[in-house]
């Protein structure tokens, strides 16, 4: 039998699958129109937002798979909650980050396309960790006047 910590790496690797293979299969059955109600919400009024929501969820899930096998040997328990909430956290960036570009408070210069955006969500899965840092950037120089640390994150001193 596998060892306890082998067990984990096996689920995990089969929770990103699920994460991943199961993003594509959501977005095909809504494209299709075999799913048009999600948990009481009926999916044509949020439609574009829940395809920015998948395309962010496979690109973070493909970017947790790739440091997945890079680095299987030194998994630990700190690591498991990173892996378990990377999908969720890069499908939400994935769509505020469409709606800042929509509200015109951050600025990229892109087609107005679903397919364009849709790249964009998925790029934001992938990079959350850069995208993050730039939204601290942009809240400190939005909230702060400058790009001092005085935010809430640091120690008072």
């Amino acid at each position: 039998m596998f060892p306890r910590d082998q067990w984990y790496k096996l689920g995990l690797l089969l929770y990103m699958l699920v994460w991943f293979m199961g993003s594509f299969w959501m977005g095909g059955m809504i494209k299709s129109g075999a799913i048009v109600h999600w948990l009481g919400v009926e999916l044509r009024a949020v439609e574009e937002y829940v395809y920015y929501a998948l395309a962010g969820a496979i690109g973070g899930t493909l970017y947790a798979m790739r440091l997945f096998h890079a680095f299987y040997d030194q998994i630990s328990d700190r690591w498991i909650l990173w892996y378990l909430l990377r999908p969720i956290k890069c499908a939400g960036a994935a769509v505020m980050t469409i709606v800042l570009f929509q509200s015109g408070i951050m600025l990229l210069q892109t087609g107005t396309s679903m397919e364009a955006k849709i790249g964009i969500a998925f790029l934001v899965g992938f990079g959350y960790g850069k995208l993050m840092d730039k939204l601290k950037v942009l809240t400190e120089t939005l909230f702060n006047g400058n790009n001092e640390k005085t935010s809430g994150d640091q120690p008072p001193k």
